[in-house]
């Protein structure tokens, strides 16, 4: 059965702190906690935190302009 979850004002919850509260086990809340760091930094230029993106796209791109400079290469 739910239960309705206290919430305690007189400061803000903590990733851990909702973790426990949703029965998350201490190990697995490390574990998530040191993910999203690896995932988070800050830009220096505008301050801001920024999630970090798979580079997929970009390695993409660079192999196809290899592709292209070795099909350059074999018409000459």
């Amino acid at each position: 059965m739910a239960h309705p979850i206290r919430v305690d004002n007189s400061r803000p919850a903590t990733v851990r702190d909702t973790a426990r509260l949703l029965g998350v086990s201490k190990s697995r809340t490390d574990e998530l906690i040191r993910a999203v760091r690896r995932m988070i930094h800050k830009d220096d230029r505008t301050g801001e935190f920024v999630i970090r993106t798979k580079n997929s796209a970009r390695n993409g791109s660079t192999k196809a302009r290899k592709t292209n400079s070795k099909r350059r290469k074999a018409s000459r």
